[in-house]
């Protein structure tokens, strides 16, 4: 089950330490809107008398550009670097978000805001501030991954509290330019100062680059491999059990014989164990093979699942489940990109894992939806809480069958 990694990950760390810093505010960044908009409904409803689902038109509308863009911005960090695309997407998430601040009236205008706030999301994908890490750390690789994932983490602890405190004493205008103005300040100068990758150094050095330019072809490139559709399908089965079940938890809660005060009191649970399984996960990767650890991971909501279906009412039994799901969803993003980083040569990296990170963000998009039309139909979430039990064992097996990592001359396993 282990997997020995060639490299010194203590060297690895004392190098480029001030990098991971960087890449953390960096993702961290790019959840300002996930963890404040919905703080602005209310304010919103109240001045314009907007129903919420047309406040919440605007994140559609950017979901699905995500999805289309995700790979290009991938291609696009294979090719330039990640560097220059971090400074210039933190740039512009902030200007987008102080942008909203403008809203008036008429729907349109608030619709229009969104636009620039799209193209803002396009380019400050997961896969910038990912392969700044692939690229520089090899024995360390799934820490530092686990590290900079944790940006959106601490962002969730940060930034809800930040908004309201902002709208209370100042007014929803003055919030949103107020949180942009926070994060450009706290992430732009670190940014700005350590962010880089292998092929960014090799660019500014007259050496040549240590990483090869990236393959032209979708073949050359491993994306229509057998490994690389296991493991898009296994991601994607994770992201929609782990996601939408993280994202649901009040109602799923609320309607299983809690209080909506005790299931609010018990999600909160969540941010902490994911934090938890994403730094535990992240440091074992470089100690054990990674494809145990995803199928460890993708089963363990079983063991949740179960609980709340046996035990409805139970605070205990809740609490239980709830810290075990958020064990596996700060698990879920870091595992698919250290198992792209290994199975395919770093080149494509961007690419390859930003075509996935698209697929996930889809399929956490609409699990909820899926999830809440089961609820409609039947009145309970327990038939679509079984129906994840099948989706976890199937990811399980995908990820378990990926086989050995290849050699690093020969990571990109064309024909499998």
């Amino acid at each position: 089950m282990s997997a020995r990694i060639e490299g010194n990950a203590g060297a690895e760390w004392r190098a480029h330490w001030t990098v991971v810093l960087a890449a953390c505010a960096g993702f961290g960044a790019s959840t300002i809107i996930s963890y404040s908009s919905s703080l602005f409904i209310q304010p919103l409803q109240h001045e314009f008398g907007w129903s919420r689902a047309q406040i919440m038109s605007g994140h559609s509308i950017a979901s699905v550009t995500g999805v289309i863009a995700a790979p290009f911005t991938g291609l696009l960090v294979d090719r330039i670097g990640p560097r220059r695309l971090g400074i210039f997407a933190v740039a512009a998430i902030c200007l987008a978000t102080a942008l909203f601040s403008l809203a008036g009236p008429d729907i349109w205008m608030w619709r229009a805001l969104w636009v620039p706030m799209s193209l803002a999301i396009v380019i400050i994908q997961p896969s910038v501030w990912t392969a700044a890490i692939t690229s520089l750390f090899s024995a360390g690789r799934g820490l530092a991954l686990a590290v900079i994932l944790c940006g959106g983490s601490l962002s969730s602890i940060v930034t809800p509290p930040l908004t309201y405190f902002l709208i209370e004493q100042y007014g929803w205008r003055v919030a949103w330019i107020g949180i942009a103005a926070f994060w450009a300040t706290l992430a732009l100068p670190l940014i700005w100062l350590f962010f880089t990758s292998a092929k960014d150094s090799a660019r500014r050095s007259s050496t040549p680059a240590t990483v090869a330019p990236p393959r032209r072809s979708l073949r050359e490139s491993g994306m229509l491999t057998r490994r690389y559709a296991q493991l898009l399908f296994g991601g994607v089965g994770i992201a929609a059990v782990v996601v939408t079940l993280g994202t649901s938890l009040v109602p799923v809660l609320s309607s299983n014989g809690l209080t909506r005060g005790q299931a609010a009191g018990i999600a909160s649970l969540l941010g902490v164990s994911a934090i938890i399984g994403r730094l535990g996960i992240g440091a074992l990767l470089d100690r054990i093979h990674g494809r145990y650890l995803a199928a460890f991971c993708v089963l363990l909501p079983i063991i949740g699942v179960l609980i709340l279906i046996h035990f409805p009412g139970s605070i205990p039994a809740a609490s239980l489940a709830v810290l075990i799901i958020g064990f596996s969803l700060g698990a879920e993003l870091d595992i698919i990109a250290y198992l792209t980083s290994r199975y395919f040569r770093l080149e494509n990296f961007g690419f390859l894992f930003g075509t996935i990170a698209g697929f996930l963000g889809l399929a956490a998009s609409n699990g909820p939806v899926a999830l809440n039309a089961v609820f409609d139909a039947t009145g309970s979430y327990i038939p679509a809480l079984w129906a994840t039990i099948p989706i976890c064992g199937v990811a399980a097996l995908l990820f378990l069958l990926l086989g050995t990592y290849p050699a690093a001359d020969r990571a990109e396993p064309a024909g499998h």
